[in-house]
């Protein structure tokens, strides 16, 4: 019984040292998951009121998905001092418009990072993104589906200017959050600034991981 009792013992010691060697990212004060909206700003960061033309609009949730979800991760060095962002949801803004020309404006980019300030940026950094393909079904001689591709268009590269700020947001159930916000402009936008605004503002908090606050 005592070697039992020893062997037991020493088996939790070693799972228990195990675990404190683990730990977490290097990136782990500014890594997770958010839920955010994404607005259409002027220069100082205020949603669009009207357009150029002069008609109503409102910045606020510009592309009408309500929120998305926003992933920021080490990479794989695991280097303090970047990260990646993916933004997946947003999609094509002009396939309302049949415009099958335009990109997509989802977007996985890395960017540079300031842990003490909690800050990070790109300049055109590189978005690896899926790109957007238009496509459509046709038959083979044989009588056989295929799928033909008509455009394939590259994603399009980001700057961006953000900071995470910690406990200034709220839940739904009141406690406090993490909040997020990052202004974005994408290199080449075929919108900006014809639609009165000249870049995204994606803003929100943690994800809580309680069905409340969904």
């Amino acid at each position: 019984m005592k070697k039992i009792i020893f062997f037991a013992t020493a088996l939790l010691t070693l799972v228990a040292c195990s675990k404190d060697e683990i730990g977490g990212t290097k990136m782990e004060s500014m890594a997770g998951q958010w839920y955010c909206t994404v607005d259409a700003v002027d220069d100082n960061g205020n949603p669009i009121t009207q357009t150029l033309d002069g008609l109503p609009n409102s910045g606020e949730d510009y592309w009408g998905v309500g929120r998305t979800l926003v992933l920021t991760y080490n990479t794989a060095a695991n280097t303090p001092d970047e990260m990646w962002i993916n933004i997946m949801g947003i999609g094509n803004f002009a396939a309302d418009y049949n415009y099958p020309l335009y990109p997509d404006y989802d977007f996985i980019t890395k960017v540079k990072c300031d842990q003490a300030t909690l800050t990070f940026s790109s300049n055109e950094s590189a978005n690896i993104a899926e790109p957007d393909i238009w496509s459509h079904e046709e038959e083979d001689a044989e009588g056989n589906p295929i799928v033909v591709i008509d455009y394939e268009v590259d994603p399009m590269p980001v700057t961006i200017e953000g900071r995470i700020l910690k406990g200034a947001g709220r839940q739904n159930n009141g406690s406090p959050a993490d909040s997020i916000i990052m202004y974005v402009k994408y290199k080449d936008d075929p919108w900006v600034p014809d639609d009165g605004y000249t870049k995204y503002k994606i803003s929100g908090i943690r994800y809580s991981g309680l069905e409340e606050n969904d």
